[in-house]
Parts: structure tokens; C-alpha cells; sequence
């Protein structure tokens, strides 16, 4: 009998995980608002909005063994306790029918939720995904419930994105900007999302011990520092340093309290960003990924800023 995986949403990382989730003895379901947009996948797609009640939900994922949740951070605080909750009553009637547990993958590809809370009451999504930590821990065995959360750091392409300004490209006569959150000594986990694709197939495929824990992968962590020398070093141009210390992040925030990235680049700023690679699930697998600088050399040529 084939594993029923069911995958919610296929934007950058959906897609990234779809190739990777076609394995020996599964079968493969999209679910998606608009399931006519992804005829072209060698998959199977079913109509699901997520807004629907929770009772309708739960009894759709009860027919599926996996769920991974990729919706993305346009989802909601309380759109992600809902499909929580859904997800433990999809176990409960699993367990009624005497069926094996569900295996849920919450959105979590991200920073370390349990050290990070709700950065003092700036991210309240970041506050949801703790209590999203917190409901598993406490009910998911019960409920017939087993959960992996994946942390991955900040996706590869996020760190050279030019409205996140870390890398600011857009310098000209032969100069490349790099700044540095907090301090050149302070670190960040990236990892690309064809990266991350990979390790969950792995982690799918029962290559590693994953129920009922956080799981740790990175491309690499890499020092403020370390990146700006690989900038300089790839594009042969003239660095431009610049530090933006956490009381200036923090002046930046009050000046403007509702722009969202200011308040991301303060929270990364800080603690749960980043870990030891040599700690990391790929590492313990031996997967070779794609690092900072083999990134940006791909990105310097496609753009001939090299």
C-alpha cells in the first residue's frame, strides 16, 4: 500500500519540494486553491481552501498519511493554530478508524521559534509558531500525531534579495555594498530552497530519526563578515561595509513601526538564527549543499556584475 503525502501549497518551496516527494510506494497530492494552475505536474491536485471550517478540513487530511504545510508566512496567526488544531482532529480520526498516525510537517522552515518567542512582542507570528510548538509537544501523541519541524535559517535567495539590503547591488562604477546586522561577528543561516527540497526527502524516506522533533539543516552559517569577503572575493569589486547595530535597528523600527522588514532585519539581529552546520541533519547525511559562495557566483554571472 502507497503513502499518502499530502503537500499545501506549491509556491518557491512547494515546488521545490514537489520532485523530491514523488518517492518509491507514495502517491502525491497538491492541494490548492486553484488546482486548474497546476494541471502541468506530474501530480495529483485537489481544491482546498483553507479558510474552510475546520471539521471539513480535518476530515480531508484524515485521508492522507503526510502532511506538509508550505503556505508560506502570508499565513496568518490564527491560520496557523487553525490547521494545527485541524491536523490533531485529522489524527483523532485516524486513530478512531484504527488507522497509523498522521505525520505533520507545520510551516516552521525558518528561524529557531523556541529562542526566538515573539521578539518581545514584534512578531507575533513568530509568537505562533512557539505556541504551535507548544500544542504539538503537549497534545500530538495523544491525538495520534507525529510532527517534524524543519528548521532551515532564511532561504538562500533572501540574503542577496535587494529589499532585504544585506547585498546592495545597485552601487555602480565597480562597488557592491554589504551590511551587516548587529555586527560583522554575528551570524546567519541560509539555506537554498532546492536545498531544503532534497533534505526533506530524505527525512520523508525515514533516512533520519524525525518524529516528534526539530530538525536542523543549513546550507551554511555564515558571519556578516565571511559574507562580505565572499561578495568582494566573487565579484572582483570594491566592498562598501556598513553596520546596523541593534540600537539603530531599533531607532529604524520606532521611526516606523508597521514596515515588516525592519522589524524582520531586527529580529535577525538577534538570537535563533542561525546554528552549527556540523549539528545539522544534511550534515549527519552527508549532503553536499549550496553555500554562500557558490550562490552569489551564480547570481554575480547572471546579472554580469562579475
Amino acid at each position: 500500500m502507497s503513502t499518502k503525502i499530502l503537500l499545501l501549497s506549491a509556491g518557491e518551496l512547494g515546488t521545490a519540494l514537489l520532485p523530491h516527494l514523488s518517492l518509491p510506494h507514495t502517491h502525491l497530492t497538491l492541494g490548492t486553491r486553484s488546482p486548474q494552475n497546476y494541471t502541468h505536474l506530474p501530480v495529483s491536485t485537489i481544491a482546498l481552501d483553507l479558510t474552510s471550517p475546520s471539521h471539513t478540513l480535518a476530515q480531508t487530511f484524515s485521508t492522507f498519511d503526510i502532511l506538509i504545510s508550505a503556505t508560506g508566512f502570508a499565513s496568518s496567526p490564527s491560520a496557523l493554530s487553525k490547521l494545527t488544531h485541524e491536523v490533531l482532529e485529522a489524527g483523532r480520526l485516524r486513530k478512531a478508524r484504527g488507522q497509523g498516525k498522521i505525520w505533520f510537517f507545520p510551516w516552521q522552515w525558518g528561524v529557531d521559534y523556541d529562542v526566538t518567542l515573539d521578539a518581545g512582542g514584534l512578531m507575533p507570528l513568530f509568537g505562533a509558531q512557539k505556541r504551535v510548538r507548544d500544542v504539538l509537544r503537549a497534545e500530538a501523541r495523544e491525538a495520534g500525531v507525529r510532527w517534524t519541524v524543519v528548521s532551515t535559517g532564511i532561504f538562500m535567495s533572501f540574503l542577496f534579495e535587494e529589499f532585504w539590503g544585506i547585498v546592495d547591488r545597485g552601487r555602480g562604477s565597480g562597488r557592491v555594498g554589504v551590511r551587516a546586522l548587529r555586527d560583522w561577528g554575528h551570524r546567519v543561516t541560509v539555506t537554498d530552497v532546492s536545498d531544503i527540497g532534497r533534505v526533506v526527502g530524505r527525512i520523508v524516506a525515514g533516512n533520519v530519526e524525525a518524529e516528534d522533533r526539530v530538525l536542523y539543516v543549513a546550507g551554511e552559517t555564515v558571519s556578516y563578515g565571511e559574507l562580505a569577503e565572499t561578495v568582494a572575493r566573487v565579484s572582483g569589486r570594491e566592498v562598501e561595509r556598513e553596520v546596523w547595530s541593534l540600537e539603530y535597528l531599533e531607532e529604524e523600527v520606532k521611526k516606523d513601526p508597521e514596515d515588516g522588514i525592519k522589524k524582520y532585519r531586527l529580529v535577525f539581529a538577534k538570537d535563533g538564527v542561525w546554528w552549527d552546520k556540523n549539528g545539522t541533519v544534511n550534515a549527519a547525511l552527508g549532503m553536499e549543499m549550496m553555500g554562500v559562495e557558490e550562490y552569489a557566483k551564480k547570481l554575480f554571472e547572471g546579472t554580469g556584475d562579475c
